[in-house]
């Protein structure tokens, strides 16, 4: 109960456009080995090796340290929701202007119906009758809501039995940021 609400606090607060930002220059190696910390009790219960695949000499972007961190975690964590058994690997490289982050799972993957709305609100892939789903369902669309705000993007590659690769991008430049982006640091 208690992440349902503060899933949905959060929700208010990004559309409603209070949220407060604090956009400065952040390490994505940083945030990703933060983000693993905070999740590794769920990769050792379900004894899920974690590989994390970051480029050498990443350039740091503009980002809002602690949101970028709910990003990773989400990710990580519906990876690990996932992936009965395997590997869940996390990389990170630059391309052009943009940092492309990716956490890749081997788990059940997606079927092509539900990544179409899987970052809509309250949309959770799978049959809800039988699949049981945990979750509120909110988790994805803070993520894209967040992503978006730094001017990024964000999507999910996958196929059914074979896993999922939920990628997201961080731009370079302070100009590509959400114009709405203020207190940069």
């Amino acid at each position: 109960l208690t992440s349902l609400i503060d899933e949905l606090l959060d929700i208010a607060k990004l559309e409603s456009g209070t949220v407060a930002w604090k956009m400065e220059w952040v390490s994505i190696d940083d945030i990703i080995s933060h983000a693993y910390a905070s999740t590794s009790a769920l990769f050792e219960h379900k004894g899920l090796i974690f590989v994390k695949r970051i480029d050498e000499n990443l350039p740091k972007c503009m980002g809002d340290y602690d949101k970028l961190i709910q990003v990773v975690i989400n990710l990580l964590a519906n990876a690990v929701k996932f992936t009965p058994a395997g590997t869940v690997t996390c990389t990170a490289s630059h391309q052009d202007d943009e940092l492309v982050i990716s956490v890749i799972d081997s788990g059940v993957g997606i079927a092509e119906t539900d990544r179409a709305n899987i970052f809509e609100k309250f949309k959770q892939a799978g049959d809800t009758l039988t699949d049981k789903p945990q979750g509120t369902g909110l988790g994805l669309s803070i993520c894209k809501q967040i992503i978006e705000y730094h001017g990024g993007r964000i999507w999910v590659d996958s196929n059914p039995g074979k896993g999922s690769a939920f990628t997201f991008t961080l731009p370079l430049k302070i100009g590509f940021l959400n114009r709405n982006a203020v207190n940069l640091v």
